[in-house]
């Protein structure tokens, strides 16, 4: 049983605590010796494939505990077909970046269904009702690009 494990270790295709648990239950069950189980459980870690060992359940349960938590607060991530009323902040990637960032609409009309920077009106926020810190526009290909807000340095 030993050298089928470590057949099977050797490929790293195995999520490590998954192997660990086998290796305990062969040994409760004595098909292992003592001695096999702190060699087996060496063996398992050091052939672990790291990119086995993401458990895509707890991220994705992670991420909607996060996304809960900021829709709670009022803001809630853009998504095809909403309707934004004017002043309303929203998360969206509005570079395709990968990064959401908090879009507010302050254009000229009550709302608007098309996503941030379609139109002209959205502005880029500090945090969900934080200042302005970029309107959003197009360059001359049609590109969206965020301008950034100076504020004039008031006299006192």
């Amino acid at each position: 049983m030993k050298e089928f494990l470590e057949s099977i270790i050797r490929t790293g295709n195995y999520k490590l605590t998954e192997m660990e648990e086998r290796i305990y239950k062969l040994y409760a069950m004595g098909k292992l010796n003592e001695a096999d189980v702190p060699e087996l459980l060496d063996m398992a870690a050091e052939y672990a494939d790291d990119e086995k060992q993401i458990d895509v359940a707890a991220i994705l349960a992670d991420l909607e505990k996060r996304i809960e938590v900021l829709e709670s607060a009022g803001v809630v991530v853009w998504k095809q077909g909403m309707v934004t009323a004017k002043g309303q902040t929203v998360l969206y990637d509005i570079i395709k970046e990968g990064t959401l960032r908090y879009c507010r609409y302050d254009g000229g009309r009550a709302s608007t269904s098309l996503s941030p920077g379609k139109i002209d009106g959205w502005v880029i926020l500090a945090s969900a009702g934080g200042e302005v810190t970029h309107t959003v526009q197009k360059d001359e290909n049609g590109n969206i690009i965020l301008v950034p807000v100076v504020t004039e340095p008031t006299e006192e």
